[in-house]
């Protein structure tokens, strides 16, 4: 199993693998539901990743066959804060025969090299709050939840 950057041959197999993340989070979250045209939306943000100084997407490989990807960037924060900009983890996604084999764990260690590359001291990711194996993953890599985000729908909205 390898793990490298992506190239654009890899972007047809990588979107099927995102609109499958996709998928989840809007089963486990209606509010995630895609747009009918997400496919093209993602592609595009893929291929952006190629040629970018702050995206970094990578894709796991296993006898020939590309069996998972992860994409990563560096986001500026406000410019309110010390803290001028963080990594984010958009995606780590396996194929479901090839998980709990460490190829997420792979993954993390080269996005970890590559945020470390350009200076980053801090992490970002975002797990709904359904997502309970998520949550689980997540922490055992040593992420912990600093924020808590909270939305409500306009009929719901009680202003006494």
């Amino acid at each position: 199993m390898k793990i490298r950057r992506a190239n654009l041959q890899d972007i047809e197999q990588v979107t099927k693998y995102g609109l499958i993340l996709l998928k989840q989070h809007s089963e486990l979250d209606p509010y995630f539901t895609p747009i009918e045209s997400v496919d093209k939306v993602y592609r595009n943000f893929l291929e952006k990743c190629l040629n970018s100084e702050n995206r970094l997407l990578l894709v796991a490989k296993k006898n020939g066959k590309l069996i998972g990807y992860a994409a990563g960037e560096i986001q500026a924060r406000s410019p309110i804060f010390k803290i001028a900009e963080n990594g984010y983890i958009n995606d780590v996604f396996v194929e479901g025969e090839y998980r709990k084999l460490g190829i997420a764990r792979k993954f993390l260690i080269e996005l970890k090299k590559w945020f470390e590359s350009k200076g980053v001291e801090h992490v970002e990711l975002s797990v709904l709050v359904k997502n309970e194996i998520g949550k689980k993953t997540w922490a055992k890599f040593g992420f912990e939840t600093y924020e808590i985000k909270q939305r409500v729908e306009m009929g719901s909205f009680n202003i006494i």
